[in-house]
């Protein structure tokens, strides 16, 4: 489901944070969608693992009326100075679809020039690196937290670590040229509200139902199409929000990493329960005895976020997630089968 959200992504122009720890498949979709849309005609895919003008000179150059995809397929793998530039270029090129620079290269100048490209951006990033970024970063207010649906790439039926990228390809319905005039659906702009801003979520959801017709071969975004995409992602779409932790107006939000990572692990122990000992042994925590009682708060606190929210449920010493996600996963594995 992961996947085919950020094929859906990229055919509707839009850029996705992919928030995920390591080990959930992160790099995998990556490799595999850059893999399967290559076959995209006026569309240029470049992965980075650092970001600098004469980087962007030797791979990007001078390019017009195309759709850029950039990916990075781990965060933490940028500098900080990498990471500011990247954000800064695709903040100039998808506000403007413009951008240029002259660069100097062995004596020379030379030119980057993007003339009406489109931009795209999918960006895998860990927990931690997440909330930093939300907290410390200029990139994040100017740009990101507005322009980026942030997807909680989390996947109950993951199993054993696949060494392969899974292999997909695009269907021939595709790459029929077709026009397409709709107004905003109520569902979809209520699923990205707080993603982006009412305009920019209301831009987006006419994007995604563009790209929903071209993928399924379709001329009218119907009610059931809203109701089917809404079945499909709303978990993962309504997951960020419920994620984000601001406890003053007059101060930036966070990111609630603690539930998320014990989110994750109660997904990778799907249809189990767990107790605070088990999450206490899963992450590594202290047992000697006064520090013990400190590594128990830390747990039901995190479990209490989850419990409010809605997440899990308690049944005393156990914890299990709640129907909703269960119900979700179960109608999944079942549709894969």
């Amino acid at each position: 489901m992961p996947l085919s959200f950020n094929v859906l992504s990229v055919l509707a122009g839009q850029s996705v944070f992919d928030v995920a720890s390591s080990g959930r498949g992160k790099t995998h979709m990556i490799y595999s969608i850059i893999d399967a849309l290559q076959a995209l005609p006026r569309v240029k895919i470049d992965n980075w693992n650092a970001m600098t003008y004469y980087e962007l000179l030797e791979r990007i150059g001078q390019q017009t009326n195309m759709d850029l995809l950039w990916t990075v397929e781990e965060w933490s793998m940028l500098s900080v100075y990498h990471q500011d530039l990247l954000m800064a270029i695709a903040a100039k090129v998808q506000t403007d679809k413009n951008f240029e620079r002259l660069v100097s290269k062995g004596g020379f100048t030379a030119q980057i020039k993007l003339t009406n490209c489109n931009l795209m951006i999918l960006i895998c990033i860990q927990p931690y690196k997440f909330r930093k970024l939300m907290r410390e970063s200029d990139s994040w207010n100017s740009m990101a937290s507005d322009r980026f649906i942030k997807f909680p790439l989390v996947n109950a039926l993951q199993r054993d670590t696949k060494k392969i990228p899974p292999k997909f390809s695009l269907p021939d319905c595709i790459y029929a040229r077709r026009e397409f005039d709709f107004k905003p659906h109520t569902l979809l702009t209520r699923l990205f509200d707080h993603h982006l801003t009412q305009g920019r979520s209301e831009l987006a959801s006419m994007r995604y139902q563009e790209a929903w017709c071209r993928l399924n071969d379709k001329s009218e975004f119907t009610e059931v199409d809203a109701i089917q995409f809404s079945a499909l992602y709303s978990i993962y779409l309504e997951l960020f929000p419920l994620m984000i932790k601001s406890v003053d107006p007059d101060q930036e939000e966070s990111f609630y990493t603690g539930p998320f990572r014990i989110i994750e692990h109660f997904m990778k122990h799907y249809g189990e329960t767990q107790t605070v000992q088990d999450l206490e042994d899963a992450f590594h925590m202290v047992s000697i005895d006064e520090e013990k009682k400190m590594s128990e708060r830390t747990i039901y606190r995190h479990l209490r976020v989850l419990e409010h929210k809605g997440i899990v449920i308690k049944n005393s010493p156990n914890y299990i997630l709640s129907p909703r996600y269960t119900k979700y996963f179960d109608n999944y594995r079942e549709n894969w089968k």
